[in-house]
C-alpha cells in the first residue's frame, strides 16, 4: 500500500489524503477521541468547540503526513523539491560552521521526513533507526532516509556508542523528542502542565557531547504549495547537568514549537499513556 501511494503524483497524493482525512475526522474514532483528550489537557483555556475543531483538522493533517511520506520514501527527491523556504537556517549553519556538534529535536509536527532529507543533504547527519519488525517497510524507510547520505545506527547500546563517537567529532544528529520511551529510558517531566514520561536520551547525549540543541519542523503549506523548514534554538537549560531541569526545558521547547502550528501536531499520539505511579492514564 505504501508503494502504491508512492506512485501517485504529489497533487493527486495531497487531494486523496485530504479527502480521506476529512472522512476519518468526520466520524468518531479512537484517534479523534485521543486527540480531543490531549487537547483538553494541553489547551484547557480554549473553548471546547475550538478544541474539537482543532482535533479534526489535526487528523486531516496526519493523513496528509502519512500519504506524503509514503511518496517521499519512494521518491526522496520529490520531497526535497517541495521545500520552498527556510526560516532560522542561518543560525543553524553558523553553529555547524563553528565546529559544534548539533542535535536537531524534531517532534511529531509537520512532515519530519522532509526535514530529515534536507538535513542529510546539507550536513553530516547521523541518526538512530528502530526497525518496525516489517522487513519490507524497513527497507522502504531506510531507502528514503539514506538517499541523501545520512548514517543510520541501530537502537542498541552499540548504536548509541557509535552515535556518540560521531557527535564528538562534530556530526549532527536528529531525534524525535516526544516519543514515549520504554520504562528504563525515561522520567516524568511537565508537558503543558501535566507529567509526561519523557525520554532521557536526547538530554544525556547533549551533556556527553556538548551538542547545541535546535528545535525544528517542516511546516506544511496550504494546498500543494510545499513546505517551509523552521529552526529554533532550544531552551539552553536542556544542557543542565540536573536531569529533571534538562527534561523540563526539553518539554518547554517542544511546547513552544507546537504552538507555532498546533493543527499539524500528532495529537492522536498517546503522549500521557505512562502516568506517575498511582495515577491513571487519561485515555
Amino acid at each position: 500500500m505504501l508503494r502504491l501511494i508512492g506512485c501517485l503524483p504529489f497533487v493527486a497524493n495531497r487531494w486523496l489524503a485530504t479527502l480521506l482525512g476529512h472522512l476519518v475526522a468526520a466520524f468518531p474514532s479512537q484517534a479523534r477521541r485521543v486527540s480531543e483528550v490531549n487537547l483538553a489537557l494541553c489547551y484547557p483555556d480554549r473553548p471546547e468547540a475550538e478544541r474539537r475543531k482543532l482535533a479534526r483538522i489535526s487528523l486531516v493533517e496526519s493523513i496528509k503526513n502519512t500519504f506524503e511520506i509514503a511518496l517521499f520514501w519512494s521518491r526522496p527527491q520529490a520531497g526535497m523539491e517541495r521545500i520552498v523556504s527556510i526560516d532560522g537556517g542561518d543560525a543553524l549553519k553558523a553553529t555547524v560552521d563553528d565546529g559544534h556538534p548539533v542535535m536537531i529535536l524534531a517532534p511529531h509536527l509537520g512532515c519530519w521526513e522532509v526535514l530529515n532529507f534536507w538535513l542529510a543533504d546539507h550536513y553530516d547527519l547521523h541518526v538512530m533507526f528502530a526497525p518496525s519488525g516489517l522487513p519490507e517497510v524497513d527497507q522502504l524507510v531506510k531507502q528514503g532516509r539514506e538517499h541523501f547520505g545520512s548514517t543510520m545506527y541501530p537502537t542498541t547500546a552499540r548504536g548509541v556508542a557509535g552515535l556518540v563517537r560521531a557527535m564528538r567529532k562534530g556530526a549532527m544528529t536528529a531525534i524525535l523528542p516526544d516519543q514515549v520511551p520504554d520504562r528504563r529510558s525515561g522520567r516524568h517531566a511537565d508537558f503543558y502542565g501535566h507529567p509526561a514520561y519523557t525520554g532521557t536520551l536526547a538530554c544525556k547525549l547533549i551533556q556527553q557531547t556538548g551538542a547545541r540543541p535546535f528545535m525544528a519542523w517542516a511546516r506544511r503549506l496550504p494546498g500543494t504549495a510545499g513546505f517551509e523548514l523552521r529552526f529554533r534554538p532550544a531552551d539552553s537549560a536542556i544542557a543542565d547537568v540536573d536531569l529533571d531541569t534538562s527534561l523540563s526545558a526539553l518539554n518547554r521547547s517542544i511546547e513552544k514549537l507546537i504552538d507555532e502550528g498546533p493543527e499539524q501536531y500528532l495529537w492522536s499520539y498517546k503522549r500521557f499513556r505512562r502516568p506517575p505511579a498511582g495515577e491513571h492514564a487519561p485515555y
